[in-house]
């Protein structure tokens, strides 16, 4: 129950680069415990992130979702860790309702996002947990701001696309005209566009009722997602061209070039699919042999990357067991 809320704008300037603060806080009753909780946006480099802050003493986490995904995806796991630390749940760039440059998929890029974010709410260590795509930005974090991360939960970015720590199983020849034509593809792909959220919602309301997949917490995370191109007019909030720069980058991408560099703990997070696949399991064990200090935990059942909205109680009790050996 919201008990009280304040709207308001904040705006500094630091380092020569304007950040504007744009703040819509609430204070919210858990039981006994009182949780402030506030929306913000946060001008990096010309780019304005959307954040949710769960605000407590204490360690921060910074939660990066999947590819698609946006900020909401964390409903369900929220209250699992919000007693303990300070949450900050972030939209990527060209995802939710951040703003949507569509000029850069590069997770470094996105990494540097989330490194000046941290900059400006004075945050100088964080834990990061992220999930596909999340994973891959909070992989490169890690490697290219080891002072900014005190550990990393990677529910994704397990395994390269090709290479020695890749699942490909051909030839350099073969992949390379994979990743042609699944470019190709994407680029004469085209965004669908409907009247209303509430017709966005029912179009992809009927793929995840198919798998057993439909819940209230993936309707919010649907109808957040909507993007208003023009007046009347909605689609997905990532949208077809910022895919296919993401794509450009990640066929190209060596994440064994990300893991030697890293200095914190790391707990990766296969599931039932990645465990079954060989050459995924031997990518993975060689990349956790990259990093000083890796644990490898299987997550039955775990549906990738939907989890999180579906299930997450066991995934998000492994997690505290290992942030509690990292504070050991």
């Amino acid at each position: 129950m919201i008990l009280a809320s304040h709207k308001g704008t904040k705006a500094r300037k630091k380092l020569g680069v304007f950040v504007s603060l744009c703040e819509n806080k609430h204070t919210i009753l858990e039981g006994s415990l009182e949780v402030n909780m506030r929306d913000l946006r946060v001008d990096v480099g010309g780019i304005a992130l959307q954040i949710r802050e769960y605000e407590r003493e204490g360690d921060t986490i910074i939660f990066l979702h999947f590819g698609g995904g946006n900020l909401m995806m964390w409903q369900r796991v929220v209250p699992y860790f919000q007693d303990h630390y300070r949450l900050l749940l972030v939209d990527l760039r060209d995802h939710g309702k951040s703003d949507k440059p569509q000029n850069s998929g590069h997770i470094d890029e996105m990494a540097r996002d989330v490194a000046g974010v941290m900059g400006q709410l004075k945050i100088e260590r964080a834990h990061i947990i992220g999930s596909s795509l999340g994973a891959e930005v909070g992989l490169s974090m890690a490697a290219n701001f080891p002072e900014k991360v005190t550990s990393l939960v990677c529910e994704g970015a397990l395994c390269s696309e090709y290479g020695p720590y890749g699942v490909w199983d051909g030839s350099e020849a073969e992949f390379k005209e994979y990743v042609a034509r699944t470019l190709a593809e994407v680029h004469n792909g085209s965004d669908q566009v409907f009247t209303s959220v509430n017709a966005l919602v029912e179009a992809r309301k009927q793929v995840f009722e198919k798998h057993g997949w439909w819940n209230k917490y993936v309707e919010a995370f649907l109808e957040y997602d909507a993007f208003e191109v023009s007046k009347g007019r909605f689609t997905r909030s990532w949208q077809n061209l910022a895919k296919e720069k993401y794509l450009e980058h990640y066929f190209e991408c060596r994440f064994e070039d990300y893991y030697e560099r890293v200095k914190c703990p790391v707990l990766m997070l296969p599931g039932e699919a990645d465990m079954q696949d060989e050459r995924a399991k031997i990518a993975m064990k060689g990349l956790s042999q990259l990093v000083s200090r890796a644990k490898i935990v299987p997550v039955p059942g775990w549906v990738h990357p939907y989890g999180w909205l579906l299930d997450p109680e066991e995934i998000s009790k492994v997690i505290l067991g290992f942030l509690a050996e990292v504070h050991c």
